[in-house]
């Protein structure tokens, strides 16, 4: 095999494909990066088995041939060629030698092969139903979501984003047990009914990425199998998790009693000051709700303790809710809008936060801190 390319072009797929790789064994051919050339393209594969990538790139083919090398050394090797354009790759023996077009450059890098018979089949395009949707829309979902999902590998059902079709639209939710984000967005009727599936964190993380420069995609939906394709003829799949999600309906409060209206920004920049005092595992600080104010405070320690006041739009009576800040954090550092509302029952009951927009389509539950 030899070819020659545009380096930038294939550091980028090689850098994506470094993502699907295996990463729990160093000895495994999974860690390795799959490379053929086909007439002027060179196919790029990358699997850790339940994960797959499959790409290519325009190259100027000298000799087809296929093999296999380490996806993260390729991946150093051509951070390496700095201010280097194209390059060329060759098979030599049990090598593939990467050096620069440029005849006035004199290096050359050699990375070890293993035979390309040994690369496991992935998944291919072939027979599966396909449905188009907005990537600017799947990411703002993801957004949205993914903060909240769980990272106890024990409760494995809860470590993805729950995606269905519903009346209207599509919808994307995460929950760890103590919060749970939920957004919708319509859809055209293009979008057909498919089963409801809960996406591997992991797979969510890469594919945030990767769809960045992406404005439409096309999406697959299985039993056990999500399946992305890009304009670009990039193809991605992931196993699912297939333990159920909870039913999440249940979790949300219909009408609730009180609602404190507030500024997003005053009270992000509010919560940053009052959790520099915060010492405690749980993160807590308090909600100190009266007439038009809100006070934010931490626990007193020996350091001292950090109060707060902001204004807001409530006419209620006084109560004080304890929340981990993060939990409260992380939906207002993703909020669009420059107010949001604070809805509850009592101060140890269900917190909903919501856009205060009739145009966001999302809401956040966050499980006050019980007295000890």
């Amino acid at each position: 095999m030899k070819f020659m390319c545009d380096k930038e072009a294939l550091s980028k797929k090689i850098f994506n494909a470094n993502d699907f790789k295996n990463t729990k064994s160093s000895i495994s051919i999974t860690t390795n990066v799959y490379l053929k050339t086909v007439q002027d393209l060179l196919i790029i594969k990358a699997t850790d088995n339940n994960m797959g990538y499959i790409t290519s790139i325009s190259v100027l083919t000298i000799e087809e041939g296929e093999t296999t090398v380490s996806c993260t050394k390729l991946g150093d090797i051509l951070k390496a060629f700095s201010g280097i354009e194209n390059i060329i790759l060759e098979t030599k023996n049990d090598n593939l030698n990467i050096y620069p077009k440029d005849s006035n450059k004199h290096f050359n890098f050699e990375l070890k092969t293993i035979d390309a018979n040994e690369f496991p089949e992935m998944e291919n395009q072939e027979n599966k139903s396909f449905f188009k949707i907005n990537s600017d829309s799947f990411l703002d979902m993801i957004k949205h979501t993914q903060f909240a999902a769980s990272k106890d590998e024990s409760r494995h059902y809860l470590c993805g984003q729950f995606f269905q079709k519903i009346e209207g639209g599509i919808a994307m939710v995460a929950t760890d047990g103590k919060r749970l984000s939920f957004i919708k967005k319509r859809c055209d009727d293009s979008v057909p009914n498919f089963p409801s599936v809960t996406i591997p964190t992991k797979f969510i993380n890469i594919i945030s990425k990767i769809l960045e420069d992406s404005g439409e995609m096309d999406i697959s939906l299985e039993k056990n199998l999500i399946s992305i394709r890009l304009s670009d003829e990039t193809f991605m799949y992931s196993s699912l998790i297939e333990v159920g999600f909870p039913v999440y309906n249940r979790i949300i409060p219909q009408e609730q009693k009180y609602k404190c209206i507030l500024n997003l920004q005053d009270t992000i920049d509010a919560i940053n000051r009052v959790k520099l005092f915060v010492l405690d595992k749980s993160n807590r600080i308090f909600l100190n709700i009266i007439s038009n104010k809100l006070t934010l405070t931490s626990d007193i320690t020996e350091q001292g303790q950090a109060l707060e006041e902001i204004d807001c739009d409530y006419n209620g009576e006084d109560i004080s809710i304890a929340v981990n800040y993060n939990f409260f954090l992380d939906p207002l550092k993703n909020m669009d809008v420059d107010y949001f509302s604070i809805n509850f029952d009592g101060p140890n009951k269900t917190l909903k936060l919501l856009p205060e927009s009739n145009e966001k389509s999302y809401l956040h539950i966050v499980m006050p801190i019980q007295p000890k």
